[in-house]
């Protein structure tokens, strides 16, 4: 039955968002949003068979997603008075999300409302179990035996097990049946409803479309496959039915909203190109933290002869792989796979696969660089083979996917976009004329983004602010603007009563608003075990995060990355739970972790451009706007926009402000994405390009013209047009060749090949200028020897003579070296006690302490007092936090980088021999201890200090050969006389891993 004409189901959805957020606009009775939703609902009960298999374009299903959301934001507390009625409407609202095949938002609506959990008919519980299948095992205990219900139910979840089509005939009848004999009319209407849930069930099964699709999985993988996931998406079900992402060979560009499942696509495409063969399929993230994320899902399910490697962080030496052999999954940074390529070249042929996971980075300074080179190097290698690697490009916000898909000849039908999405996502606007506005936003059910939908009156808490473009004027309006965002945050909680992240530009902005935050939330009493267990953690080891303890015994947070790893996870631990009421966190949080954030504000639309601030780049608002509203925890994410007026007067004046927030929030097109080779800074480009190219070289060695074959396959030549690509390529070539230093790095014979000095460079990973500057300062150190002294001067030498390359990217150092006025928060002459302590194992805070400046400051409170968290001192947190800067940028991933790339230098100029492997391990690890770096690492001890002090002792042993477990077992009764505890985990550990190193 077509849908009435009189209905405006786009209308009525707007209105139900603007009422139930209490707002003043598009408004309609709740009987009558009903009444649309319920036309909607009987036009769409007999959908007839000739319909299916269905499509999942939005557009197909635009009608049903309206009537579920008017149907759930009706049953919200702002909703419907009575709650029986909110109850139907949650009911109904499940059904009828089903019923277009959104079952994750199905899901959202059942565990909400903890419709299980209440009074419920069979009838009820049978519908509900066909609108959210995954729920059926959690259902079909409750629904009486040998009934028509239960074994529908039953059924629908053994159909999910498996993908028999059996199982789901006999779900079906059973459905029908019941729905023929249900007395009850409600019942029997949304059995009625269930039909079209199941006959989407029926379609999205993961068993059933992998057990069809995908015969190369072995049983086993999609035995656990389908335990993690039982029921497809449906941009995921179209990808593989239509778009081929498990064909072998076909090159992919998926672009999918955010919650859209692009991470099990990259798997299913990476094990699908491997089969049950040997070779190698690798998937590139662009952060550790999703690196580690995609790891673990892919380890879960994994068949038992695929060995799953992660690589994240730094720039290190890969795994033992083993191609040739046995199938091999990488899940690596762009840095560590680059390192791969570079080391390990024999792996290159054995390549089937390569993801790209936020592919749109590839338009982002040197990163995107790297990104582009790895790319364009790959296609190079694979001229010299029969196959080409297959390429999968995934990205939630990219745009003129044609010219990339174009460069990477991925053809215009393997590009798979989908409109399809699992939440409404809403987006308003909190203006200084104290205005809170509902927009349309770009959600497939609007067709003017910034359009008002609706509005209500918010007084800010502070007016009356001036522009101002000096550094000083700026600081000290921003505690009142974060006051503003404190409000609102906190109105937000209390509407929704779910999480509430808050983006800030800076760390500071972080700990400031979550501080005036928690003021407005009364302490939580008891402390929910998640919070707790950070609190406590935080009490115990880091005593000067006393301000975030403080905060956390509110419910309120911040996140930034000065903050220790275990925190930081034990605080996204909490937002899982639900249990933490606000976050205030920079934009690594919201790009990065899909946490479930009910609401996000971005409390600043400017963005830091070194010492510049600009406007945030829409790309980036995008990704952040997508960090509510979960998939399968929510049915709807608000982003809201806070109109600061706080910042360079040239971009935040009245009439201007309004104008640079539009650009971001609602661009009139999506930028287009480059190559950064032409955008970045001279010296960097040169730096970047020059060491893909010194790769590029050691891989081809056979190639003619390598420059030229090199700028025509790269994605420069594309976008920023052949003599701008040819000129920055050129002279990156032209460094590579030049010998005014002596040795080149490359001679431009026919082909050209890499010297001795361009080998050693390339293996190290270096540009060209650093290699030719790290090997000019390892001249300086021929009268030194291998020792722990020795090793301590060599570091420091090169982090002084280094400071300025294109590698480093702490600007203390470079400042520190550059100026002898500048003020760092380590001084150079403070260089070697940093590093004696840190390879003591001494903590952050305890080489903090031992800085002299620190120690000698007459600053009150005093050190002590803020490390112990016995005062709050906003200046001792800054400072702090620039050196946890210094020390994981310039001490654990620069120095261990040059260190592991000094040894090739080193041996070509017949330079002593030192230990630089094992420098580097020891200074990523803050110990200069073999067994202590082990213990750590391996996890058999937790604490540094504790792995350097009984390392140290067995180091000992181990000279003497492999020591036996007596010899152990006193050594650490010797090193930790009081603690018995660790002795007995000790013990435990050696027994099972033997005492050889």
């Amino acid at each position: 039955m077509p849908i009435p004409t009189w209905i405006d189901f786009e209308s009525a959805e707007h209105s139900a968002a603007v009422m139930a957020r209490r707002l003043s606009g598009s408004s309609e009775a709740w009987g009558t949003l009903l009444a649309n939703a319920q036309a909607v609902l009987t036009s769409r009960t007999d959908t007839p068979d000739s319909e299916r298999p269905f499509s999942y374009q939005f557009s197909a299903w635009r009608d049903l997603v309206a009537a579920a959301r008017i149907l759930d934001l009706a049953a919200t507390r702002h909703g419907l008075k009575e709650s029986e009625n909110r109850k139907n409407a949650a009911i109904l609202a499940a059904c009828t999300f089903g019923m277009s095949g959104t079952f994750v938002s199905s899901t959202a609506v059942i565990r909400g409302h903890d419709l299980l959990d209440s009074n419920l008919t069979h009838g009820e519980l049978t519908a509900l179990a066909m609108s959210s299948p995954i729920l059926s095992r959690e259902v079909f205990s409750r629904l009486p035996e040998e009934s028509k219900y239960r074994t529908c139910v039953e059924n629908m979840a053994a159909f999910l097990a498996t993908g028999e089509e059996q199982q789901f005939n006999t779900a079906r009848v059973a459905l029908r049946e019941a729905t023929l004999e249900e007395p009850g009319a409600w019942e029997g209407y949304l059995l009625r409803l269930s039909r079209l849930s199941l006959a989407h069930a029926n379609q999205l099964a993961t068993a059933k479309v992998l057990e069809q699709d995908a015969p190369i999985f072995p049983r086993e993988y999609l035995r656990r496959l389908v335990d993690d996931s039982p029921m497809l998406l449906p941009p995921q079900y179209e990808a593989i039915k239509e778009h081929g992402v498990l064909a072998r060979e076909r090159n992919l560009l998926i672009i999918l909203p955010t919650g859209t499942g692009k991470t099990l696509l990259g798997e299913l495409a990476l094990l699908s190109s491997l089969g049950r063969e040997s070779g190698l399929a690798c998937y590139i993230a662009p952060c550790v933290a999703l690196g580690r994320q995609v790891a673990e899902k892919i380890s879960r399910h994994a068949p038992e002869d695929v060995r799953v490697h992660r690589l994240v962080g730094g720039y290190r030496e890969p795994d033992p792989l083993d191609p040739e052999n046995r199938p091999e999954v990488l899940v690596a940074t762009p840095e560590r796979f680059d390192a791969m390529l570079r080391l390990r070249p024999d792996l290159l042929p054995s390549i089937r696969c390569v993801v790209f996971d936020e592919a749109h980075l590839i338009g982002n300074d040197q990163r995107g660089v790297r990104l582009e080179g790895i790319l364009t190097r790959l296609r190079l290698a694979a001229l010299r083979r029969e196959q080409m690697p297959r390429f999968v490009l995934l990205s939630a916000v990219l745009s003129n996917a044609e010219a990339l898909g174009h460069w990477l000849g991925i053809a215009p039908e393997n590009i798979i976009r989908g409109t399809w999405r699992p939440s409404a996502r809403r987006l308003l606007r909190w203006t200084e004329n104290e205005m809170l506005r509902l927009h349309a936003g770009d959600d497939p059910l609007r067709n003017r983004p910034s359009q008002v939908l609706g509005e209500t009156r918010l007084p800010w808490p502070n007016v009356g602010f001036y522009l101002v473009s000096h550094f000083g004027g700026i600081r000290r309006q921003e505690p009142r603007a974060l006051d503003n965002v404190a409000l609102l945050a906190e109105f937000q909680h209390e509407q929704y009563e779910q999480p509430v992240l808050c983006v800030c530009s800076t760390r500071p902005k972080t700990r400031h608003l979550a501080a005036r935050i928690a003021q407005r939330f009364p302490l939580l009493e008891p402390l929910p075990q998640p919070i707790k267990s950070v609190s406590d953690l935080i009490g115990q080891k880091y005593p000067y995060l006393r301000p975030l303890n403080e905060a956390l015994q509110r419910g309120v947070a911040y996140h930034n990355s000065s903050l220790p790893h275990d925190v930081r996870e034990g605080i996204e631990r909490a937002v899982e739970t639900r249990e933490l009421k606000v976050v205030a966190a920079t934009t690594t949080l919201a790009e990065g972790v899909d946490l479930p954030f009910r609401v996000t504000i971005l409390a600043d639309w400017l963005t830091f451009d070194g010492d510049k601030s600009r406007p945030m780049e829409s790309l980036l608002f995008k990704n952040i706007a997508g960090r509510c509203g979960r998939a399968g925890q929510f049915t709807e994410g608000d982003t809201i926009v806070f109109d600061n007026p706080v910042g360079d007067a040239k971009l935040t004046s009245p009439a201007q402000r309004p104008i640079l927030q539009n650009e971001i929030i609602f661009p009139e097109s999506q930028p287009v994405l480059a190559s950064a080779v032409s955008r970045l800074d001279r010296q960097m480009t040169l730096s970047a390009v020059g060491s893909q190219l010194l790769a590029a070289i050691s891989e081809n060695p056979d190639m003619e013209d390598l420059a030229s074959s090199f700028c025509e396959f790269s994605f420069a030549d594309q976008t920023d047009g052949a003599d701008v690509a040819a000129e920055r390529i050129g002279k990156a070539f032209d460094d590579i060749l030049d010998a005014s230093e002596g040795q080149p790095l490359a001679v431009a014979a026919s082909p050209v090949r890499l010297t001795p000095f361009g080998e050693a460079a390339n293996s190290g990973g270096l540009s060209p200028a650093t290699a030719k500057k790290l090997r000019r300062a390892l001249g300086e150190f021929s009268d030194l020897g291998s020792s722990r002294d020795d090793f301590i001067t060599i570091s420091v030498e090169l982090l002084k003579s280094l400071a300025d390359v294109a590698e480093q990217g702490n600007p203390d150092l470079r400042k520190a070296v550059a100026n002898p006025r500048s003020r760092p928060v380590v001084k150079l002459d403070e260089l070697e006690l940093v590093l004696h302590l840190w390879l003591a194992g001494a903590s952050y805070e305890t080489i903090f302490a031992e800085l002299p400046a620190n120690r000698q400051s007459k600053r009150r409170p005093g050190l002590e007092a803020w490390l112990q968290g016995v005062s709050e001192d906003s200046t001792w947190t800054d400072q702090f936090a620039k050196f946890y800067d210094f020390m994981s940028n310039c001490v654990e991933f620069f120095l261990p980088w040059v260190l592991r790339a000094a040894r090739p230098l080193a041996d070509i100029d017949g330079q002593p021999e030192r230990p630089w492997g094992e420098w580097a391990r020891f200074t990523e690890l803050g110990l200069d201890s073999t067994w202590g770096a082990r213990l750590y690492e391996e996890g058999a001890v937790t604490e540094r200090s504790t792995a350097q002090q009984v390392g140290q002792g067995l180091d000992e042993l181990v000279s003497d050969g492999e020591p036996t477990l007596e010899q152990v077992q006193h050594i650490l009764t010797e090193t930790l006389p009081d603690n018995d505890q660790i002795i007995g985990q000790l013990t435990g550990w050696f027994r099972q891993h033997g005492t050889s190193l």
